[in-house]
């Protein structure tokens, strides 16, 4: 059964999409993992990093996309909506699947009211549980339904930071909003609500500011902080540009062979976090 990981953080600009990616990337390349990359934000910037417009445009037609989840609840076919093996081309990658987002998702989020509830993705994820190892929401930076969907269907979180003031200041309020959204049931013995699976540091430059925050988010977080940063680079952006994630590379040079090394340990790093997490949810379920 797959583990769903939510990827979220409120504000914008910290790499959440670049780590979506990249960790799908990597865990399907290296690891040999089963993935499947769900777009939730409405501005389909992961769909964009690993699709031609021209190909969306044809497969949000014919195909649908995940406004179509929302909108198309008890009609949508989820497994013809998956692009498979969508990393083509000259770098192929296999077993990283996309259900890619759409624009008009944005509409949905607006209009999905709190009364529909928060278990939609979860019943059409368990339609589909046993395809994957991973299943990987990238959400918008918003705790809006449809980010409250996907931490609803979740195992785990994590959030990808940079290391400066206004970026973790909001780690804090990011747990405390999940914590409120699961306190309802927080005494259920079958499900509690997903668990912090890492906060990772991304876009990290040589500066001391930036090393004084790393230290500091350690230090406030103990044991939640993935030892594995991302640096920044100007090749994540030509990566976008070229439609093909730098852990797709081969071969890899220079900065690029930099990044997808610490990628590929991110991802390495990920799955231990989510097997110890496993291991945590079974010792609690089954107390001694």
């Amino acid at each position: 059964m797959a583990q769903i990981v939510t990827i979220l953080n409120f504000k914008g600009g910290v790499g959440k999409t670049t780590v979506s990616v990249e960790l799908s990337t990597a865990l399907a390349r290296f690891y040999d993992k089963k993935i499947l990359l769900v777009d939730l934000d409405p501005q389909a910037s992961a769909t964009f990093y690993v699709m031609e417009q021209e190909h969306w445009a044809h497969w949000k037609s014919t195909n649908g996309s995940t406004s179509d989840l929302f909108e198309q609840r008890l009609h949508f076919s989820l497994s013809k909506a998956i692009v498979h093996d969508v990393i083509k081309g000259n770098a192929p990658v296999f077993g990283f699947d996309l259900l890619p987002s759409n624009p008009d998702l944005v509409d949905v989020d607006l209009r999905l009211a709190d009364f529909v509830g928060y278990t939609v993705l979860q019943r059409y994820f368990e339609q589909i549980s046993a395809e994957y190892d991973y299943i990987i929401c990238d959400c918008p930076p918003n705790f809006n339904p449809v980010t409250k969907n996907a931490l609803w269907a979740s195992d785990a979180y994590v959030i990808p930071t940079i290391p400066d003031f206004l970026s973790t200041y909001g780690i804090g309020l990011l747990q405390r909003s999940v914590q409120k959204l699961f306190a309802p049931i927080k005494h259920s013995k079958l499900f509690t609500g997903p668990l912090l699976g890492g906060i990772l540091l991304t876009r990290v430059k040589a500066t001391n500011l930036h090393k004084h925050y790393c230290n500091l988010v350690r230090q406030d977080y103990p044991g939640e902080v993935f030892n594995q940063m991302i640096s920044d680079s100007i090749t994540v952006a030509a990566a976008i540009e070229d439609r093909t994630p730098i852990s797709a590379l081969n071969p890899a040079k220079g900065h690029a062979q930099d990044l997808q090394y610490q990628f590929q340990i991110m991802a390495g790093e990920f799955i231990n976090r989510i097997q110890q997490l496993q291991a945590q949810k079974l010792a609690e379920s089954h107390p001694q």
